[in-house]
């Protein structure tokens, strides 16, 4: 009886590491596009992981121009920039060799008062 309830342990403990989970994601929303904003995303990541695929979702909609970029190192070092323009948002885009646990996301007005704009972000 013992040996079964540890070998019942020990293959609950294996399917529980090896069943594929949804990774948690990063959300954030812009509703005042007239100011600079400045997010980091710890929250799809745990810690001391290492990663191969950043995903990033840029949706909403702008009166004007504004830039957003984001990268894996503070001060937006080595990432992508999007200028993006009057009207619907809808920026998918991912990329390889991800370092570290967090993402950088700056978002700076270029003339835009109204709008609003989503970004989701996940990190595998």
């Amino acid at each position: 009886m013992k040996k079964s309830l540890i070998l019942l342990s020990l293959i609950a403990v294996t399917v529980f590491l090896l069943y594929p989970r949804e990774q948690p994601f990063g959300e954030f929303e812009i509703n005042d596009v007239s100011k600079g904003h400045y997010f980091v995303d710890s929250v799809s990541t745990d810690r001391y992981d290492s990663h191969a695929h950043v995903e990033v979702s840029i949706t909403g909609e702008l009166d004007s121009a504004a830039t957003i970029s984001y990268a894996s190192l503070p001060e937006n070092y080595g990432g992508y920039t999007y200028e993006l323009k009057k009207g619907a948002v809808n920026i998918f885009t991912h990329y390889d060799f991800y370092a570290g646990d967090k993402l950088w996301i700056k978002f700076e007005p270029k003339g835009s008062k109204k709008g609003k704009i989503r970004i989701k972000t996940q990190i595998h």
